[in-house]
């Protein structure tokens, strides 16, 4: 760990850069030690000057409890109690200018073997916070070791040398009150031990050209990987077949051309496998890690978005990650919940309001198949703050295929740090998509295939841009009062993007009514799943 300053004042004075802050990285998985440190913390509301607050976090000791992740205002009992002393202290007088509010988190932990072990080999020990509203400083066995000033990208710090030779340990963090309010920390924290030789991160830019796929991989270590070698391999849809493979020395890049591998959309979601591994003739394997790719060829136009080649029509929504009962704490069900409802309901793009969402719901988005547009934290304006977050964002999601564009704002500058950081992909502004949380309760739907019944048959629209319609069941029926008199099933298979007329022999009477349907079922819906439906009133 390197030295860093004692908690600076001076820091929450037009947010700056973090302090002891590690570098950002893809979101993958390791073989790495890992403790979780969620659970159940101590909690105090306090108020004060920022110097008092900042001399008193590491020393205090009366708190209560409260859980993380969690989110400090749904804490019903521990906020009427911390708003009652608010405002005991302004009935005694006005409140100085410089005065703030903040919270006092506190923590106690006993470090597992694995990471006990870890830190014997003199291994880095890395603390996460993996969301906060911050600004948040943080002490370990009271020993200060960074700050961040916007955490909803996960913020790590190098505790290596703060950890003491005790054997219960004590992480104390100050969380002032952001522009917005005080959530707490509202995802996971954790601590990793990362080997002296080991990936700092990894960035894959897959493309397909319509027949095969292409890959270049660019993968960033540590200093003590100097005289190490990078081995990458790219594994088959069931992880058993290795398709590619390559090596070279820490610091080149690898790239891969003519790879059988099947292209990515939000119609048809094939990831596969990179494994990265880092090793040494002496050491052996130092480091591992994983992650999944998605090969997909995305361009930009002045008309709009193209996929393979092909013009890409978004029907979307917009998604605030909060829910009325946890806020910002918001679980892994409640996020498969809203992928399966936009599957369900031909939703294709979803576009991140307010600020960048739970690492998962990117995998999710990945696995089932949504084009995503990120966006960074809207909680600072321009400034080195800003920038940070956009950076942060971009360096954790820009491996994920589903992101197909940024919502960085409008401002030059920052427009150019994003596309420095990855050029691969559009920035786009707010879009006039609706917001999520209020067309689940209106049922919205985009039918991907359109169907209108009429006196010799059904005329079919396939608005997929992929997919055909020959795995699609259309069930013509008639109804007459209220029941269903005659029914027929029927295939049709109609390209992407085009129309089709599928003849019916209907009865002479009755409601004329066509229900398109899955033949087949799907991680989001079971098979006979109604996607479009058209109707055509009694002659």
């Amino acid at each position: 760990m390197k030295h860093i300053p004692e908690p600076d004042v001076a820091w929450l004075r037009d947010p700056g850069a973090s302090v002891n802050r590690l570098t950002v990285h893809s979101t993958w998985r390791s073989r790495r030690p890992l403790q979780m440190l969620s659970s159940t913390w101590q909690v105090t509301g306090v108020s004060g000057t920022a110097a008092e607050l900042i001399k008193r976090t590491p020393l205090q000791r009366d708190f209560e409890a409260t859980s993380i992740p969690g989110v400090l205002e749904m804490d019903g009992a521990w906020v009427r109690r911390e708003e009652e002393a608010r405002r005991a202290a302004e009935a005694q007088g006005e409140p100085t200018p410089d005065q703030v509010r903040a919270s006092i988190l506190r923590r106690e932990f006993i470090l597992d073997a694995p990471l006990k072990d870890a830190s014997e080999r003199g291994w880095t020990m890395t603390l996460t916070f993996g969301g906060f509203t911050g600004p948040l400083y943080v002490w370990l066995d009271g020993i200060f070791v960074g700050f961040c000033a916007d955490g909803f990208i996960p913020a790590a710090f190098d505790v290596t040398d703060a950890l003491q030779p005790m054997h219960t340990h004590e992480i104390s963090v100050l969380l002032m009150d952001s522009p917005a309010c005080c959530h707490g920390l509202f995802r996971e924290v954790s601590l990793e031990a990362r080997p002296p030789a080991h990936v700092i991160d990894v960035i894959p830019q897959a493309s397909h050209d319509g027949t095969s796929g292409s890959l270049r991989l660019r993968v960033e270590c540590s200093e003590a990987s100097n005289t190490s070698t990078i081995r990458a391999a790219l594994l088959g849809e069931a992880q058993q077949e290795e398709i590619w493979s390559a090596s070279a020395p820490a610091g080149e890049d690898l790239e891969a051309r003519g790879v059988g591998v099947l292209p990515w959309s939000a119609e048809e979601p094939v990831l596969y496998t990179l494994v990265v591994m880092l090793s040494d003739e002496e050491a052996g394997t130092q480091d591992t890690i994983a992650l999944q790719v998605g090969f997909r060829d995305l361009t930009a136009t002045p008309e709009g978005l193209r996929l393979a080649g092909r013009p890409l029509t978004l029907r979307g929504v917009r998604r605030n990650e909060c829910d009325g009962r946890t806020g910002l704490a918001v679980g892994l069900q409640d996020m498969v919940e809203d992928i399966v409802w936009c599957k369900r309901h031909g939703v294709n793009a979803v576009a991140i309001e307010q600020g960048p969402a739970h690492a998962r719901f990117y995998e999710l988005a990945d696995l089932y198949g949504l084009y995503i547009i990120g966006r960074a934290s809207t909680m600072y304006e321009p400034g080195v703050a800003r920038d940070e977050a956009i950076e942060a964002m971009i360096r954790r999601d820009r491996a994920h295929p589903s992101i197909i564009a940024w919502n960085v704002g409008e401002e030059d500058e920052e427009i150019r740090a994003a596309r420095a950081l990855d050029p691969t992909r559009p920035e786009y502004a707010d879009t006039d998509f609706p917001l999520l949380s209020e067309v689940r309760a209106e049922e919205l739907h985009y039918a991907p295939v359109t169907v209108a019944p009429s006196y010799s048959g059904v005329t079919v629209r396939n608005h997929m841009t992929f997919t055909p319609t020959c795995d699609l069941e259309f069930l013509c029926r008639v109804i007459e009062d209220g029941a269903v008199t005659w029914e027929y099933p029927a295939f049709l298979d109609v390209a992407p993007g085009e129309t089709g007329f599928l003849p019916v022999a209907w009865p002479a009477s009755g409601m004329r009514e066509v229900s398109v349907r899955l033949s087949y079922g799907t991680g989001w819906a079971p098979a006979g799943f109604e996607i479009g439906r058209g109707v055509m009133p009694a002659p």
